[in-house]
């Protein structure tokens, strides 16, 4: 199929009518390419319009606008070859809805100056990767009401999921969503019953008394959401059948969220830990908001939410993965385009799609988001509003240069926000299939992960020479940031302000990266072996820097350097309920930082031998009194939560670091303590201050107040008699981390 062949509509918005036109069959529009206004015959505008009350068949001007997207790329194509000027298309308010992709190639691409498809100023302006539905609803019992969508009878589509006046619905599931508290703690998700141990899992056990007493007719179209043993992320699979007699479901297509080649197998399969929900059942149809799509039979089924007027409610549902799509290559890349002002809503889960291991981290992925972009040099993505998209926001994949996604809000995206995945296996000799130079910035991103759980605010993996700044990040099930891996490295994270992560996982950090390369070895990071970091900076070249962000949780890392990470330089960093970990990695840098009652406190585990890693110059004040939520992990219980350091398996040889000195630390039992727990056991011992100088650490360092100025208000610069500043301590100014003036207000 022509890549080209738009098909899409023009609805205007609360109304659904198509409007008048437009191509009545398949096309760009009923005028030929031949035929698409000169610049003359514009008005020698370098501005094109397009309105839901168009024509395709207009000159595109603002009195005669377009009615389709579709067709001004066509008009921006002949303008370009008429002018050097830059080119703007002006989107009018209303929703277009789209039925294949908005495909943007080379020949699509700016000149000097960039194309831009603007909304105009002021005016709402939605992409949708869906179709409203008209629905005639009629009573079918309890308060569930029905229509027919012969559409979806005939097979011409279906949709697993359901917006009612924007807003997303729930699938009928067991147990009910819990809107009171919708993470995996609250009461919509129950537990296994007892351990499974296959891996890849066939089947887990429920527990009948907490199950449904219902008898599901067709089980096999319901989806189950489980999380994995150590709640890392979780799993969907379709179910293939229920054995009510043993109390067991049998799973059928599904389970590729967790790198399995990452970890150990034996860290994956669900237990009595793992707690699950299971939807699409016509059966537990029960509950407000909750729908269900009978496809065999054409129908949808729905209990009105409190407050919805059927009557004059809007109903869209998804058929697209992707509404737009940059397309050109390393040779021929699509340059200096611009998306901007938009909501781009309405695309369709991906969670049963294709996944793939991009490289050793955790995280499995699917390459996709409702903006994808592959082969593109230049272009940016602005201001844009991505309003619970089913999969991921934005996606970079392969070879990109210079991107910028800037100024946009990511809100409630069934998996991560911004993804940016090369392809480790096609970099060979001249060809570069990752994404290198890119910039994500003053973004505003939260409550994502309706889907998936081991998701991030910004992903990257197999790419280098980033920048994330200044983007605002929180309420997320894992991470805000993710570096999946330690490949090529470079990239800058700084000014970030987030908070409130890891809100369904354990394990994990605001700040999260992996760093399984060429050198790093299961057995070191997880059994007896102890060695050498190898040569690491091969895997990362480029130093990777983590600066002036404000990082704020009550759980977990707040700086999470785990299995192998290397080449960091982590400094300037205000956290406050966490600390930083450094696991098995070497050339890391960590200075200048705060750490405000950590869950944990600073932990160097299962390091290196004769490893170079530093700990200089950072202010460390821990309590007893810090509380924690039920799903963290910690370490440290009791006294030992005012623990000054937390060191796990050190290595046999060598010093635990290269360099740990000039650093203040305070607490509220008022003596140091650093606990060691060594290889082969499960049991840490404390050691005084003058037994860990014995060692060689901390021989600079000072126990003391380290005198903020107003702690009580977060201000955490110190004072002028401060002891740090005397060992080398700087201050530094936290208040511009998070978003830039210039955020959209209409997006605030």
């Amino acid at each position: 199929m022509n890549r080209r062949k738009f098909l899409e509509t023009s609805c205007l918005a609360g109304t659904g009518t198509i409007l008048p036109g437009f191509p009545t069959s398949p096309g760009i529009a009923p005028r030929g390419a031949e035929e698409v206004p000169s610049a003359a015959e514009a008005g020698s505008q370098d501005e094109l319009f397009v309105a839901v009350d168009g024509d395709d068949r207009n000159r595109g001007t603002n009195s005669e606008p377009f009615a389709t997207v579709g067709r001004a790329v066509e008009a921006v194509r002949t303008l370009r070859k008429q002018t050097s000027n830059p080119i703007k298309v002006w989107v009018r308010a209303g929703t277009y809805y789209f039925s294949e992709p908005l495909v943007f190639g080379p020949l699509d691409s700016g000149g000097e100056h960039p194309v831009v498809y603007a909304a105009y100023p002021g005016e709402r302006v939605t992409l949708s990767g869906g179709k409203r539905l008209e629905c005639p609803w009629k009573p079918y019992r309890d308060g569930i009401m029905m229509c027919e969508l012969p559409e979806v009878g005939a097979g011409q589509f279906d949709f697993t999921q359901l917006f009612v006046n924007g807003k997303r619905q729930s699938r009928a599931r067991f147990p009910n969503y819990d809107p009171k508290n919708p993470l995996v703690s609250g009461s919509g998700y129950i537990n296994v019953a007892k351990r499974q141990g296959d891996w890849p899992a066939q089947e887990f056990p429920y527990d009948p008394q907490t199950f449904t007493q219902k008898r599901w007719a067709r089980p096999q179209e319901a989806v189950v959401h489980i999380f994995n043993k150590y709640n890392w992320g979780n799993f969907q699979w379709q179910v293939e059948n229920v054995d009510w007699e043993n109390h067991v479901i049998k799973l059928g297509w599904g389970g590729f969220q967790l790198n399995r080649s990452a970890t150990l197998s034996s860290q994956n399969p669900v237990d009595p830990a793992s707690r699950f929900f299971i939807e699409n059942v016509f059966e537990e149809l029960d509950a407000p908001g909750e729908w269900y799509l009978d496809k065999a039979k054409g129908l949808l089924y729905y209990l009105p939410a409190e407050g919805v007027d059927l009557q004059k409610a809007i109903i869209e549902v998804p058929v697209l993965r992707q509404v737009i799509e940059f397309h050109g290559s390393q040779h021929h890349p699509v340059k200096q385009l611009t998306l901007s002002g938009f909501r781009i809503a309405h695309t369709a889960s991906t969670f049963l799609e294709h996944y793939e291991a991009p490289s050793r981290g955790d995280w499995n992925i699917h390459r996709g988001g409702a903006v994808f972009i592959e082969g593109a040099e230049g272009c940016t993505v602005e201001k844009c509003f991505f309003d619970a998209v089913g999969g991921n926001g934005v996606f970079v994949n392969n070879y990109n240069r210079r991107i910028t996604v800037a100024g946009n809000k990511f809100v409630e995206a069934g998996d991560s926000a911004v993804c940016l995945v090369g392809n480790k296996g096609s970099i060979q000799g001249t060809q570069r299939p990752y994404p290198a130079e890119n910039t994500i910035t003053n973004n505003l991103i939260h409550d994502c992960g309706i889907f998936g759980k081991q998701v991030a605010g910004v992903f990257i993996s197999i790419s280098d020479k980033n920048t994330v700044s200044h983007n605002h990040i929180y309420n997320m099930p894992r991470a805000g940031i993710c570096l999946n891996d330690g490949w090529g490295g470079g990239h800058i994270i700084e000014f970030n302000e987030i908070h409130d992560t890891v809100l369904e996982t354990k394990d994990h950090g605001p700040f999260n990266s992996w760093g399984r390369e060429s050198f790093w070895c299961l057995q070191q990071s997880h059994g007896a072996v102890s060695h050498g970091a190898g040569l690491v900076k091969d895997d990362t070249p480029y130093v990777i820097e983590v600066r002036n962000n404000f990082f704020q949780d009550n759980h977990e890392w707040g700086i999470d350097l785990d299995d192998g990470s290397s080449h960091t330089h982590v400094y300037n960093n205000l956290c406050i309920g966490m600390s930083v970990k450094l696991r098995e990695g070497d050339y890391r840098l960590v200075e200048n930082n705060i750490f405000i009652h950590p869950a944990n406190p600073p932990g160097f585990h299962a390091g290196y031998e004769y490893n170079h890693d530093r700990f200089v110059r950072n202010i460390i004040v821990t309590s007893t009194k810090f509380d924690r939520p039920a799903l963290d992990i910690n370490f440290t219980k009791g006294a030992a939560k005012a623990d000054i350091y937390q060191i796990i398996f050190p290595p046999l040889k060598g010093p635990i670091l290269e360099e740990i000195d000039y650093n203040v630390f305070f607490n509220d039992i008022g003596e140091f303590h650093a606990t060691i727990t060594p290889r082969g056991s499960h049991i840490g011992v404390r050691h005084t201050l003058e037994e860990w100088r014995a060692m060689g650490f901390d021989k600079h360092s000072v126990y003391a107040d380290p005198l903020f100025v107003d702690a009580d208000h977060q201000d955490y610069r110190v004072k002028d008699n401060s002891p740090a500043l005397s060992l080398g301590f700087k201050n530094f100014d936290v208040s511009r981390a998070g978003l830039l003036p210039d955020f959209p207000e209409q997006w605030k």
